[in-house]
């Protein structure tokens, strides 16, 4: 367990112990749709729609729990991954590649002729 100081609190890792066996993971909802928090499952920004849609589910669910404030290795355990450190560095990977790709077919869609 480690412990992290801010200017106004701490941050706690969710592994801490919170009494009685329980962790914060276990205070965290396991099968939470985040999709279902925008309309019909598509977000306002197309870019992201597609990076989304070059992701396995899995991956999906990594970004997603990630997005929510947690490290990619945290993210990654929670999705169920065996190798969670390798599993979110590869996550984290893909999702930049897929980002830097849109960001070059914007970039040359803007300058073609």
């Amino acid at each position: 367990m480690w412990r992290r100081g801010t200017r106004h609190g701490r941050v706690l890792s969710l592994d801490a112990a919170l009494g009685d066996g329980l962790s914060l993971y276990d205070l965290v909802v396991s099968e939470v749709d985040y999709l279902a928090h925008t309309a019909g499952g598509v977000f306002e920004d197309d870019r992201l729609n597609r990076v989304l849609r070059g992701l396995t589910p899995v991956e999906r669910a990594v970004v997603f729990v990630y997005a929510e404030g947690t490290t990619w290795t945290e993210a990654a355990a929670h999705a169920g991954a065996t190798d969670p450190d390798a599993f979110g560095e590869r996550v984290r990977r893909k999702t930049r590649r897929l980002a830097a790709e849109q960001h070059r077919r914007a970039e040359l869609a803007r300058t073609a002729p």
